[in-house]
């Protein structure tokens, strides 16, 4: 039985780090430089500071100050902020021990086999006969990261050394260990072929900017799924080789956005290929249970309403995969929420060069 977890920044943000585009470009925007356009750019941003929270779509949008074909000065811009990115990340990233959580991290993996006791008995045993049918199979987790950080890739690795972490099941007599099958970082990481960018042409306000030479490249490295086709690496192919073999898919972390609209469309194909596929959706906002659970059933309603509006499916073909949608408020990360240590980043504004400190307890490196 294939499990596969979609992780976004959501995963991150659990762990402590600061590691939303708003967090980032409250940095970036007043870092030093001598270069005129990426001066205008970090004063684009400081002046639409909320609007670039959700970054990519800003991106798209900022192509509206450029003529056609500057398309290499725009270029710059995208470099740079991602360079600039990948350097904080990397910073926040280093506020974890990952041997000194190595045991919260491992009992917070343990809870890959309880992802479906939270939702009510019928839903519950509509998820379980996915398990009964596969039993005699190995379960694996696989894991498809939306993330650039390399946290989710270290937990892995400290479970990947205790075979026993993940549980076991009995199928024919056998017992079968559960086990990480793969993890694949659809968007790159810190280190290389980094995403970022928009899902489509449509959310590129000015595409003429690229009637140049070149401009296609410039082009092809904004789309998403373009970049990973000039990257070569075959990430795109792997991953939806991935979703096509699962049988039960879990979101865990992420906004349901326009940028990652391929994805959603694709996971709501999934759905209707065969009716034992099921969906699970963890949304941090859901309100709390009570006596009269209307405020929670609706927020459900919302959830699965928003997935289905990123899909291309018949309205009546929405509506019969909309029953095997299943949202839940549960934390399975719980066990490792805020164990990042408190750090202070801050950028020289007064010098020419970039000088990151960090300040970690009394400890202070620069």
């Amino acid at each position: 039985m294939n499990i596969t977890f979609l992780i976004g920044n959501g995963f991150d943000l659990n762990l402590g780090l600061q590691t939303t585009y708003l967090d980032f470009i409250k940095y970036y925007k007043n870092l030093p430089t001598w270069d005129m356009q990426l001066r205008e750019f970090r004063l684009n941003i400081n002046d639409n500071e909320k609007f670039w929270s959700t970054a990519e779509i800003a991106l798209g949008q900022y192509t509206n100050q450029f003529e056609k074909g500057q398309a290499e000065f725009f270029a710059k811009c995208q470099s740079d902020f991602c360079e600039q990115l990948v350097d904080y990340l990397e910073l926040q990233e280093s506020r974890i021990n990952f041997d000194d959580t190595s045991s919260l991290i491992l009992k917070s993996f343990e809870k890959l086999n309880t992802i479906i006791n939270s939702f009510p008995t019928n839903e519950r045993y509509a998820i379980k006969e996915i398990y009964e049918k596969h039993k005699s199979e190995e379960t694996r987790f696989n894991f498809i990261s939306f993330n650039y950080t390399e946290t989710l890739d270290k937990c892995i690795e400290i479970v990947r050394k205790h075979p026993q972490a993940l549980g076991k099941h009995t199928g024919q007599n056998n017992e079968k260990l559960h086990k990480v099958a793969s993890i694949v970082h659809v968007h790159g990481t810190v280190h290389e072929n980094m995403v970022f960018g928009v899902n489509d042409e449509s959310q590129i306000s000015k595409p003429d900017i690229f009637d140049c030479e070149d401009g296609d490249l410039y082009k092809s490295l904004l789309i998403k799924q373009e970049a990973n086709k000039t990257y070569a690496e075959n990430t795109d192919s792997t991953t939806a080789a991935i979703l096509n073999n699962s049988h039960l898919i879990y979101i865990y972390g992420m906004s349901i956005g326009a940028t990652d609209q391929l994805w959603w469309n694709r996971i709501c194909e999934w759905l209707s290929r065969n009716q034992d596929n099921h969906l699970i959706i963890q949304n941090y906002l859901m309100p709390k249970k009570s006596v009269m659970p209307t405020d929670y059933l609706r927020a459900t309603r919302e959830k699965q309403r928003e997935i289905l509006s990123f899909s291309n499916l018949s309205t009546e073909k929405k509506e019969l995969i909309r029953q095997r949608i299943h949202i839940t408020g549960d934390n399975i990360f719980s066990d490792i929420s805020n164990i990042a240590n408190d750090i202070n980043i801050q950028s020289d504004k007064n010098d020419s060069e970039n000088v990151i400190v960090i300040d970690i307890g009394d400890k202070i490196h620069v």
